[in-house]
């Protein structure tokens, strides 16, 4: 009796055993093919019509990305802008990795809306496993809830590689790919000492239109010497404004790269000619009256005749300039 019993605890025990066996076995497989199927590396691009082409080459193996900008010549021929590969660290890159973990495709999609002259964001997606699949967006419109997760996805994407890539060189290329997925004011702080900050993104437009720049510069300090680097990102009627609203002024804010000035300058300069020749003619003085430049003259009238005494070197300001004045 007692050996029957012990022939079924063996038993037992070897069944047990078994499926221990196959679970460990099951379990072990499950974590080798998940291994083999996690992402190895993935290639985001960014088109957009008539601006040259932009690729970052993502490899989570070597914590590398390269990013490449380049215009298309021909069909076979291209002119790289730019072609830098920068280094970057697990914790970097967790959170949109763990993104892209959620949404990779199976095979190739495709989701767009039709607008002219638009653009679009395509990624590739290389598995460890060798499979590959893609998703290719164009013109998706972030107001509206179908493109959540795409948005989502793209906006992990620039707050990886805005904390990877650091050189102005790099900054440059990397804000002309996030211009259009960009919804606030484009304005990024420099430095606190002097405090500086630079407009990376166009801003088209007036004073008069609904827009948050003017708001910005009045909540800037009143008593420290401030930079503000347009990089030429201004509209030429925003530069005029500026210059009517801050620079005869004499405000505080220092405004580097408005090149658009020299022309509001020769303006200016070709108009109060106008005014002399047409003192007594009373037609041509009608139509004088009703240019923009006429108004901006007649209301700043001081300021203006003061600004245009000035050397033309110093009216039209380079950041280091700019940096000198505020030392």
């Amino acid at each position: 009796m007692e050996i029957t019993s012990s022939i079924i605890s063996i038993k037992t025990i070897f069944k047990l055993m078994k499926k221990l066996f196959i679970f460990f076995f099951i379990l072990f497989n499950s974590i080798l093919n998940a291994q083999n199927d996690s992402l190895e590396k993935v290639i985001i691009e960014f088109n957009r019509f008539k601006y040259p082409d932009t690729k970052y080459y993502i490899d989570f193996k070597k914590n590398e990305v390269q990013c490449v900008m380049k215009y298309k010549i021909s069909d076979d021929s291209d002119k790289i802008i730019l072609d830098k590969t920068y280094k970057f660290s697990e914790e970097q890159v967790i959170n949109f990795k763990n993104e892209l973990d959620l949404n990779i495709p199976d095979s190739i999609i495709h989701k767009s809306e039709d607008a002219f002259d638009g653009g679009k964001f395509v990624i590739d997606f290389f598995r460890k496993n060798g499979n590959t699949s893609k998703l290719i967006t164009t013109n998706i419109n972030r107001n509206s809830n179908k493109y959540d997760a795409e948005f989502k996805l793209i906006d992990n994407f620039f707050e990886f590689i805005y904390s990877v890539v650091k050189d102005s060189e790099g900054l440059k290329i990397l804000d002309k790919s996030y211009r259009p997925y960009f919804s606030g004011l484009p304005i990024r702080k420099i430095s606190e000492n002097p405090l500086e900050y630079k407009i990376w993104g166009g801003i088209s437009g007036n004073a008069t239109w609904s827009n948050e720049l003017i708001s910005f510069l009045e909540s800037l300090p009143k008593d420290t010497c401030i930079i503000i680097d347009s990089d030429n990102q201004l509209s030429y009627a925003w530069q005029e404004d500026i210059l009517r609203l801050y620079i005869l002024k004499n405000s505080n804010i220092q405004f580097a790269n408005m090149d658009w000035l020299k022309y509001t300058r020769e303006n200016l300069i070709e108009f109060k000619e106008k005014l002399k020749k047409n003192e007594n003619n009373e037609e041509e003085m009608e139509k004088l009256k009703r240019t923009s430049t006429y108004i901006l003259y007649i209301n700043n009238k001081n300021e203006i005749e003061k600004w245009l005494k000035l050397p033309k070197k110093s009216i039209l300001k380079t950041t280091e300039e700019c940096r000198k004045i505020c030392q």
